[in-house]
């Protein structure tokens, strides 16, 4: 992947997580969605997502300075409040973890390398599923476990718009 496509990838998701972007409302095909958007020297950046309190999903755009774009598709969620609540946790503390793990780690994951990270009792590991040069795509699986446990996972798809 190049690198500056993962550049303005991992900046853009950043700037969505820490409250930075620019969040908002949009309507797709009838499909109530929220979007964030990032304009910096990387380029730009769009995410649109189903919000939902359990699973969802959702599509990043960008394109860097030199006119090149790139997509990611993703989707997953967390267990149910109730198995979580079981293990003492609540999806609050999932999300609050994903969004800890995603800015530490930066552009080391969610692209085209394994990444893991751990927080206490935490666990978060990134691993590229499939990665075809020739189209080139990449599908990768992003998990948080909790005492062993899994608790959240999402997979995600790259690629160029080309």
């Amino acid at each position: 992947m190049d690198e500056r496509i993962k550049e303005i990838l991992a900046k853009g998701l950043g700037e969505g997580y820490v409250g930075k972007s620019i969040r908002g409302e949009t309507s797709r095909a009838g499909f109530d969605l929220e979007t964030s958007d990032y304009q910096g020297p990387e380029g730009r950046y769009h995410d649109e997502w189903a919000a939902a309190h359990q699973n969802g999903g959702g599509q990043e755009m960008i394109e860097t300075v030199n006119g090149e774009k790139a997509t990611r598709v993703y989707a997953g969620g967390s267990l149910d409040e109730e198995k979580l609540k079981g293990f003492g946790i609540t999806g609050k503390d999932v999300i609050g973890k994903l969004i800890l793990f995603v800015n530490r780690l930066e552009s080391k994951t969610r692209l085209d390398q394994n990444a893991e990270s751990t927080d206490g009792e935490w666990i978060y590991t990134y691993k590229i599923l499939k990665s075809v040069k020739e189209i080139p795509v990449e599908i990768g699986e992003e998990e948080i476990r909790f005492r062993g446990n899994l608790v959240f996972v999402h997979y995600h798809i790259n690629s160029p718009v080309r």
